[in-house]
């Protein structure tokens, strides 16, 4: 099969590799579309040698099911997507349909930007007939999956302000839940493209904080008291202040990026202004429902895709959202 081979240094290439070994505990399936995210871009932009046997980080996978065991609830031919983290199926978490808390959890997040993908038989989602692959891209994967699971722990956020810092796919997609949820949403990004494009997805209030003061916009936007809610979906340490400055007394902050590390003024954010932090990684079992639920209910997600380009024109959709000229970009078959 073909795959893609990330390369390091902004590069990348199209190989022939083996296909995937079928075993009882998974289903093979024939790609159809895939997903590329800020995550992959490690691999991508820098030094790729630390991905090992990994060709790629791709994980937001749809497509047809190709094999399946015998006995299982799968078939050939069965539109289905991936959820790629997968717990024992045993554990008090699992039970719970949290699978993200599991202590056995296995991966399925790599290579998925080839011609097949091994799935574990855990995270096989069937897709709803009438969404198309560049959409079921997003409905499966990080794209809703992050945002959904963020808006479920929130709870009812109907009237609140909400700030989206970050407008990568993941904060677009926050953008467009919580507006749909009945939120008033201000996003903020460094890219004019896809400040513009948070406006056109639901957003009241879009800042370029490269030209533009977030602080003061927020202020004049909530009166002085701050924005009920923060949601971070950025990986720089400063933006983590930035959150705490930005968010009211007694608010919320809500870190769906993967933010390792950062410096807390525990004193004047936890005692003096009381606010919370608390945050979520990837979705589960359990978020499934609400997925497709809102999906259902005419969430508009579909117009996050602002690019579908084929598997052969792989560097030149990687380089577009490196850009960030892009809402989603998705690859498809050849």
């Amino acid at each position: 099969m073909k795959a893609i081979k990330l390369l390091g240094h902004s590069k990348l290439r199209i190989e022939d590799v083996p296909d995937p070994v079928p075993d009882d505990q998974s289903v093979i399936v024939k790609v159809r579309a895939t997903g590329v995210c800020g995550s992959e871009l490690h691999g991508f932009k820098g030094d790729a040698s630390h991905i090992g046997a990994t060709l790629n980080g791709g994980h937001e996978v749809v497509g047809e099911i190709a094999w399946a065991p015998k006995g299982s609830a799968f078939k050939p031919g069965m539109r289905v997507g991936a959820r790629v983290v997968q717990g024992c199926g045993q554990c008090n978490f699992c039970r719970q349909g949290d699978e993200t808390a599991c202590e056995q959890k296995k991966y399925y997040a790599a290579d998925g930007h080839a011609e097949l993908f091994k799935l574990g038989l855990q995270g096989v989602h069937v897709l709803p007939d009438d969404v198309d692959w560049p959409a079921a891209v997003l409905l499966s994967g990080d794209g809703l999956g992050v945002p959904v699971r963020c808006a479920r722990r929130l709870g009812d956020t109907a009237g609140k302000k909400v700030v989206v810092l970050g407008l990568g796919p993941v904060g677009l997609s926050c953008v467009v839940v919580q507006a749909f949820r009945g939120a008033e949403v201000c996003g903020a990004d460094v890219s004019p493209y896809r400040v513009k494009l948070a406006k056109e997805l639901g957003a009241k209030e879009a800042v370029n904080v490269a030209s533009e003061s977030i602080q003061q916009r927020v202020a004049e936007w909530t009166k002085g008291q701050g924005a009920d809610i923060v949601i971070l979906c950025v990986a720089r340490a400063e933006s983590m202040a930035l959150a705490f400055e930005l968010v009211r007394r007694h608010g919320t902050v809500f870190q769906v990026a993967e933010l390792q590390e950062a410096n807390m003024k525990l004193g004047d954010w936890f005692l003096r202004k009381e606010a919370f932090l608390t945050g979520s990684w990837y979705y589960t079992s359990s978020d499934w429902p609400l997925m497709l639920q809102m999906h259902r209910a005419g969430l508009p997600y579909a117009k996050l895709v602002t690019h579908v380009m084929p598997l052969a024109k792989a560097q030149e959709a990687y380089d577009v959202f490196v850009a960030g000229e892009t809402g989603k970009v998705v690859l498809r078959e050849s």
